[in-house]
């Protein structure tokens, strides 16, 4: 049988916004419904993330170009890709391996991927214009009034309710109708 590409979906929004939250809510409910879920978050805050004082950290430091550590079946990964890579492309690659049915991404919100853009302060409606293949808004309820006009043709959703979970899952369901998963 052959392997389908995964889902990529991005949800954006400038920091402290809710993308976190929102994942973890569809995260939870595509579980729900059956459907296998890879999670790819930008650090955007500079720099490289911190990492634990673990043994793969320590590998790592010592040289290796990658660590892998597993154990009960959780796998940490710790690599260095190199200078001019596609890192948005390598990391989608090295999630593709686990066959997941949607790939999420938090962040990389310039990235032309399909998202939903969230919308917490007045501040961020530039981002309706700014960014490329927006599917669907998610609100602050306090946004509510200054969200009218805004988002011709677009799916709203307030970041309280679960609307958008139901929705989310229709455009999985859309996308993968008739393909066959592994």
């Amino acid at each position: 049988m052959a392997m389908v590409e995964p889902f990529i979906f991005q949800i954006a929004g400038f920091q402290n916004s809710g993308k976190t939250t929102v994942i973890s809510r569809l995260t939870r409910h595509l579980n729900e419904k059956g459907i296998s879920v890879s999670v790819l978050k930008h650090h955007g805050h500079g720099g490289a993330p911190d990492l634990p004082d673990k043994d793969s950290t320590r590998l790592f430091s010592s040289g290796a170009q990658a660590a892998l550590v597993e154990g009960d079946g959780t796998i940490q990964l710790t690599a260095s890709l190199p200078s001019g890579c596609d890192l948005l492309s390598k990391n989608i690659e090295i999630l593709s391996t686990f066959n997941p049915d949607v790939i999420i991404i938090e962040g990389y919100k310039r990235k032309p991927f399909p998202k939903a853009l969230i919308i917490r302060y007045e501040s961020d409606l530039v981002l309706l214009r700014e960014l490329e293949n927006l599917h669907a808004v998610i609100y602050w309820p306090e946004m509510r009034g200054c969200m009218e006009g805004e988002m011709p043709g677009l799916p709203v959703f307030d970041i309280k309710l679960d609307g958008f979970n139901d929705w989310f899952v229709e455009q999985y369901r859309f996308q993968a109708n008739g393909q066959q998963r592994k």
